[in-house]
């Protein structure tokens, strides 16, 4: 039992002296900074003080404590410093606001710097003179006068709070991160948004806005990175390792034999498309020259005038004289028994060849373009961390037309 509690009281003292070490690691880091005390910010209207106006210059002055307390800037909150300045100025016997009177203030608060001032109410809101007291040197480093506030609105007091303690301090705005990572080479986002590329595995960004944001890394040869989620403090530099992960050697070999695929697959369709346009082309000319050399309609009533009388001395007295007179015979005789005839049955099987030729063309014009383009121009909108984007087909409907006086196809693309 002994053994046992004396176990227990050495693993006790071990914890205590842990603890007591970071605490006094922190300590230290912290002794780096000078503290500042920030007095609440004094009321003066000579109307008399409302319950408004007080609650305006407390808000401001928890906005000023509030970025010391984050530590923006180079100095550190003074503990215990969170007084009223009309308060110390009633303890102090000041009169006024001299610096020497001001000096003895901050120093009883334990601070090497001290920032004060007042609110005052004007007719189109409020007006803000704040100080930068030097305690040690007792030297004024600089005023804020005059910060104008025009009513009493939550967001333009905590932007004037930030703006004017940046401005009395030396606070930057922005902040720093410096990325590292196991990747030579890569494409840095924050929030899915590109912001440089690492340069031997890093890269520093700078001019960032104070917040939070979603870290990720794209690296050829390695899979996209875990985003992590980093805090930037304006006038910090923070740094953020990233560890991506290697592809295996299967994982690229399938993403290139996927890629080359496709490209090869395209260009097969593509020519594919150009011989169906290349065919209606020329099916288009074979008609067009038909008709065009044979004077398809003139052939017609020649035929019809002169079948009438050479057709009768062969034994031929009744020929149809409609356009379908050159499928009345089964055999050729009767054709041959007129030039005239057999040219204009000619040009009409010629011209039937090519209308359906341009018929056909134009169906599989239809069918290969849409298989050759489809999904060109056609991607939908996709989410801002993926990576891939899916196509979306229209439906579509080709309708030939053919007759003997022409032929072609009808389209309809249901948007």
């Amino acid at each position: 039992m002994t053994r046992a509690l004396s176990s227990s009281w050495r693993s006790i003292a071990t914890l205590v002296a842990a603890l007591f070490l970071i605490a006094l690691t922190s300590s230290n880091a912290l002794a780096n900074k000078p503290t500042v005390a920030i007095l609440g910010l004094e009321v003066v209207d000579p109307g008399g003080i409302d319950a408004t106006s007080t609650s305006v210059a407390h808000d401001l002055t928890e906005g000023l404590r509030s970025r010391a307390k984050a530590g923006a800037g180079p100095y550190q909150l003074a503990i215990g410093s969170d007084k009223e300045l009309i308060d110390e100025k009633l303890i102090h016997n000041c009169d006024t606001e001299a610096i020497a009177c001001m000096a003895e203030i901050g120093k009883n608060l334990g601070a090497n710097f001290l920032i004060y001032g007042r609110l005052e109410k004007k007719p189109t809101g409020y007006a803000v003179t704040i100080n930068l007291l030097n305690v040690d040197k007792r030297v004024m480093e600089k005023a804020k006068s005059p910060l104008m506030i025009g009513q009493k609105d939550p967001t333009a007091i905590a932007a004037a709070a930030r703006k004017a303690y940046n401005d009395l301090t030396g606070t930057t705005e922005f902040g720093t991160l410096v990325i590292t990572a196991n990747a030579q080479r890569g494409t840095v986002l924050l929030d899915d948004e590109v912001k440089g590329n690492l340069n031997s595995g890093t890269i520093t960004l700078t001019n960032l806005k104070e917040g939070r944001y979603r870290l990720a890394i794209e690296a050829d040869g390695f899979k996209r990175s875990d985003e992590v989620v980093v805090t930037i403090r304006s006038g910090e530099t923070a740094t953020q390792p990233v560890t991506l992960v290697e592809r295996k050697p299967d994982e690229l070999k399938h993403e290139i034999t996927g890629t080359t695929s496709q490209k090869s697959s395209g260009v097969v369709k593509y020519a594919v498309f150009g011989a169906a346009v290349a065919a209606g082309v020329a099916f288009g000319a074979y008609w067009w020259s038909s008709n065009e050399t044979l004077k398809e309609k003139e052939a017609f009533a020649n035929m019809n005038r002169r079948a009438n009388g050479e057709f009768m001395a062969s034994g031929y007295a009744n020929i149809p004289t409609d356009q379908g007179a050159c499928g009345f015979f089964s055999d050729n005789a009767a054709r041959n028994a007129s030039a005239s005839y057999k040219a204009a049955c000619e040009a009409r099987d010629k011209t039937a060849i090519g209308i359906v030729g341009v018929s056909v063309s134009a169906v599989l014009i239809g069918i290969t373009g849409y298989f050759a383009f489809r999904g060109v121009g056609e991607t939908e909108a996709r989410p801002a961390s993926a990576t891939t984007g899916r196509t979306r087909r229209k439906p579509f409907s080709i309708t030939p037309v053919v007759s003997l006086d022409g032929g072609g196809a009808t389209f309809q693309i249901d948007w």
